[in-house]
């Protein structure tokens, strides 16, 4: 039986449009479906499980979906008709805004926990995406089988103390520059290093085309970004995040699972949405690795 890392965060519809009001397309998004395609991009054939709420509306062409790029989707539960969408209003000046389409209360009753989980499913490790607000890290602190567990960090987590908190409850945080400058009050990347590197046992400082920073036992390694053409940035760090804690459960090694998640990343931000994912395309990652 294959091992499996479980990805528990929101897969939804991304509808895009232009600063002009227009609508330019809808793909699969969200922070659980980008980190389970890095997931796959790096692991055997339907080891990466997307736990995520969706609607009965969505269920069989989000399971499509998840076939065409090798990912389990046993873990998908429906909540209502409809899963969640998001409206992503871009603005002339390139800032975006993301609203949900049905509202927070309809986005978050569709929030993955760890019961969520299939019970028959031999479990490796976990990707978590979410703020640091309770009840959700009740689920998490319950959760009783012990295997390696990613947090990335939700932009919405600043406050520190709590962020903390939430931490200590697993083995790997991701958090990206921004984050890392808002949570410690400073704005150069040395110093914020420096500091995430007490929030637990791997921490990964993800510094977009300037590559990444492990953070591991007093070591500090800079992982260059793996060379691409970005398409479309979106879902880079959640791939890079969903990648790292499945070659990490493969190899045991933080260093190569930094190099095989910088290289999927390349992968994903190459094209718009979530990459197809076949044998030809894990080689070329696994060569860009090397």
């Amino acid at each position: 039986m294959v091992r499996k890392i479980a990805v528990l965060s929101h897969a939804v519809l991304d509808e895009v449009y232009e600063p002009s009001g227009r609508r330019m397309h809808a793909e699969v998004g969200g922070a659980g479906a980008y980190a389970a395609v890095g997931a796959s991009l790096v692991s055997l054939p339907m080891a990466s499980l997307l736990v995520s709420g969706t609607g009965s509306a969505d269920l069989a062409s989000l399971q499509g979906w998840c076939r065409e790029r090798a990912i389990d989707p046993s873990g998908l539960f429906v909540v209502g008709e409809r899963g969640p969408r998001t409206r992503i209003q871009y603005f002339a000046d390139g800032e975006r805004t993301e609203t949900p389409v049905y509202g927070l209360a309809h986005f978050d009753a569709h929030t993955p926990l760890p019961e969520h989980i299939p019970p028959d499913v031999d479990l490796g490790a976990m990707y978590l995406f979410h703020a640091a607000e309770e009840p959700y890290w009740e689920s998490v602190a319950a959760f009783r089988r012990r295997v390696p567990i990613l947090w990335e960090v939700s932009a919405t987590a600043t406050e520190l103390d709590l962020v903390r908190r939430r931490a200590s409850l697993v083995d790997v945080v991701s958090l990206n520059r921004t984050e890392a400058f808002a949570l410690f009050g400073t704005g150069d990347v040395g110093a914020a290093a420096r500091a995430a590197s007490s929030l637990a046992p791997i921490v990964l400082l993800r510094l977009g085309a300037d590559g990444s920073v492990l953070l591991q036992a007093g070591r500090q390694v800079h992982i260059p970004a793996a060379p691409t053409v970005v398409v479309d940035p979106t879902g880079g760090g959640n791939s890079y995040s969903g990648a790292f804690i499945a070659a990490y459960l493969e190899t045991g090694d933080p260093l190569r699972a930094a190099r095989l998640a910088a290289a999927a990343a390349a992968v994903v931000v190459a094209t718009r949405g979530g990459p197809l994912v076949d044998e030809a395309v894990r080689a070329a990652v696994l060569k860009a690795a090397d």
